[in-house]
């Protein structure tokens, strides 16, 4: 009789953590889908923007471009502007990878430390920092800086494969890191594609991608919203890593 009891107690209490998990799993797949869609957005608009500061003869603009012409000369590439536009939208393209790269060990290692959730919370408030400006930018500098600040919180993919990792079941690590697939191929398929559209939907007099700049601005904010309220700590304090490794 006593070991069937506790036979039940066990099975009850995995049932209660595989659904912990289930839920973990949901938060993380909708809270990065949300991410991702909203970082997506401007994808299809760079060549555009680029196209936009170069028409209205930024100087901060400009400056960069006769440098990205004076390097595409030293390595021998074709001097029309069509190759060299592509050269510039593609370094500065990479602004945001390169800072991302870079940034995302620290962003683990901090996410040890303190926790998952609070760390994840400050990468979204910097996205939303990076979309106000983006919105709000009408010189080239404050859109770059927009796009560096970006870079630099761009942390929510490895914390959310963090969060998964942490899960007590590999049965349900499988599901996550699965889901975390399925949340990049969404978002990058529709992404895009909404950027596009309200582009082309501008109205006379304002400028194209203001509209998709406030979208992934409501989309961080109500990401902070929903992990704020609902994401759980995965990483218990007794794991925590005292420092920075």
């Amino acid at each position: 009789m006593a070991l069937q009891e506790r036979k039940i107690s066990s099975s009850s209490i995995n049932d209660k953590q595989e659904q912990n998990c289930s839920r973990v799993i949901t938060i993380v797949f909708l809270a990065l889908f949300i991410d991702l869609l909203g970082f997506a957005l401007i994808l299809p608009l760079f060549p555009s923007i680029l196209d936009y500061y170069s028409k209205t003869e930024d100087g901060f603009y400009l400056k960069l471009q006769h440098g990205v012409d004076w390097f595409a000369a030293m390595v021998g590439m074709p001097p029309e502007r069509k190759y060299n536009s592509v050269l510039f939208g593609g370094l500065i393209g990479s602004i945001f990878s390169i800072l991302q790269f870079f940034s995302s060990p620290l962003t683990g290692a901090l996410s040890d430390s303190l926790g998952r959730r609070p760390v994840i919370l400050m990468t979204v408030i910097g996205l939303i920092t990076s979309y106000a400006l983006w919105a709000a930018s009408r010189t080239f500098g404050v859109f770059l800086l927009s796009r560096i600040i970006g870079g630099i919180s761009k942390g929510n993919v490895s914390l959310s494969t963090a969060i998964i990792a942490d899960l007590h079941s590999p049965k349900a690590r499988s599901k996550g890191m699965a889901m975390i697939g399925v949340a990049f191929s969404l978002g990058f398929t529709l992404g895009p594609v909404i950027g596009a559209y309200l582009a082309m939907e501008t109205e006379k007099g304002e400028i194209f991608y203001l509209r998709s700049a406030l979208l992934a601005l409501t989309f961080a904010v109500a990401d902070l919203i929903f992990i704020f309220f609902l994401l759980p700590e995965t990483l218990p304090k007794g794991k925590r890593v005292t420092g920075l490794s």
